[in-house]
């Protein structure tokens, strides 16, 4: 069975950009933190990634060693060398292109950050993260009003 984590871009400031997530065929659902636009396929500007469809694979990291091996998003723009990781954190400065999970949101924040991680990890190592694709695409809400792209 194929998985899609399903991105939607729903606020953003200067500071970062919050979306909120599910994971189809499942019940795990929640925010991802990232950093504040512009979209970009280019390295180190702690910029968000581009809207689309991303492929993911585990990657070892030494800074996130205690959680590792990270689900690590890429595609034909964005490549795998960007290192995009789904991983834990709560404020835009725990990231440098990575979506941060989190089961609550608040202004440029997500809390409950390692419960929701570990959770979604859980079934990217029993489906297999070979099964899992993301999508990601803007529907931001601004004074109440949603524009969507």
């Amino acid at each position: 069975m194929a998985y899609t984590i399903f991105i939607q871009r729903k606020w953003q400031t200067p500071s970062s950009t919050v979306s909120e997530f599910a994971v189809s065929g499942t019940d795990i659902k929640g925010y991802f933190l990232e950093c504040p636009g512009p979209d970009t396929a280019m390295p180190d500007l702690k910029k968000r990634i581009p809207e689309g469809s991303y492929s993911l694979i585990w990657h070892n990291s030494g800074r996130f060693k205690k959680h590792a091996p990270t689900p690590l998003l890429f595609n034909a723009q964005v490549p795998s060398s960007r290192l995009i990781l789904i991983h834990p954190g709560n404020k835009p400065d725990d990231t440098e292109g990575c979506l941060l999970p989190g089961t609550k949101r608040n202004i440029n924040e997500v809390t409950q950050s390692v419960i929701l991680y570990d959770k979604l990890k859980s079934l990217m190592i029993k489906k297999g993260i070979h099964n899992f694709k993301a999508f990601i695409m803007s529907c931001y809400v601004d004074h109440g009003n949603q524009s969507c792209k």
